[in-house]
């Protein structure tokens, strides 16, 4: 399916940071329709199970020559449910989380939001810090993160 946009529930500043407090979800499968697409993520959040996490990080911009010291880190975690394999990303900004899902590893990986996380990909990719297994739900993880 195509990108689309995020959508969320707070004020859309695309320019410049401001803590808004709200979750961001953006889905590179969604339907169309916002209210099936709410319906599919709580479906997700009550039924999916998290089998792996990974930690990625990526400078924080892409003048820097290392990112030894500052970098912003993110978490991928991976889902399987009746429905299919589903690749997760969920990270804080100076905006908002970002909670990204797609079938596919690279959309929630190296985009955020349907724009490449990392243009100069000559030399800086998405690096992949830790990984584990897991046997929590998403809804454990949904539970602590927004209770």
């Amino acid at each position: 399916m195509g990108s689309s946009p995020s959508r969320s529930l707070g004020t859309d500043r695309s320019k410049g940071y401001e803590w808004i407090g709200k979750i961001k979800y953006h889905s590179y499968e969604e339907s169309g329709d916002f209210d099936q697409d709410l319906v599919d993520l709580q479906a997700h959040i009550d039924n999916d199970k998290i089998s792996r996490v990974y930690v990625y990080s990526k400078p924080l911009n892409e003048s820097q020559w290392t990112n030894l010291i500052f970098y912003h880190a993110y978490v991928v975690f991976y889902t399987e449910t009746r429905k299919g394999k589903f690749w997760w990303s969920l990270e804080k900004n100076g905006e908002a989380l970002v909670l990204q899902m797609s079938r596919s590893l690279d959309d929630v990986r190296d985009k955020i939001e349907g724009k490449k996380r990392i243009k100069k990909t000559w030399y800086w990719k998405p690096q992949l810090n830790a990984q584990d297994e897991s046997s929590a739900s998403f809804k454990t993880l949904y539970d602590y993160i927004i209770v």
